[in-house]
């Protein structure tokens, strides 16, 4: 059976949210799509992520370290059950948990590195 789970964070859609920028923190930056097998193998989770950082000078870096913030997504969605990401406050925890994973990979806070995570969409199937 699958579920199908389009989410979206945020006010901006994502070719707006590439055109804005400025203020305090730098441009939206997108990362590729993941498919990650869910614990059990049986269903995939299947996700499209933007990160916002905090600083402008921070999406530089976001582009550097871009293996490692994926491996980091990777590790933390791959440790998910479909249950803990198919409520409402699961999502919220997730997004939490994915600023927290790429903060560890650039070795920031989210008040230096990466401020907010929008989810564009969640797939599980």
């Amino acid at each position: 059976m699958a579920f199908l789970f389009l989410i979206m964070f945020g006010v901006l859609t994502s070719a707006n949210a590439e055109e804005k920028g400025g203020g305090e923190g730098g441009g939206y930056e997108r990362l590729e799509p993941f498919t990650v097998n869910l614990v059990g193998l049986r269903q995939v989770i299947q996700v499209s992520v933007t990160l916002k950082p905090a600083k402008a000078d921070v999406s530089d870096k976001i582009k550097l370290y871009m293996p490692a913030i994926r491996y980091e997504i990777i590790l933390l969605l791959s440790a998910k059950t479909p249950e803990q990401v198919q409520s409402s406050e699961g999502k919220q925890k997730l997004i939490l948990e994915t600023r927290y994973a790429a903060n560890k990979a650039l070795g920031l806070t989210s008040k230096d590195g990466v401020a907010d995570v929008l989810f564009e969409s969640i797939i599980i199937q």
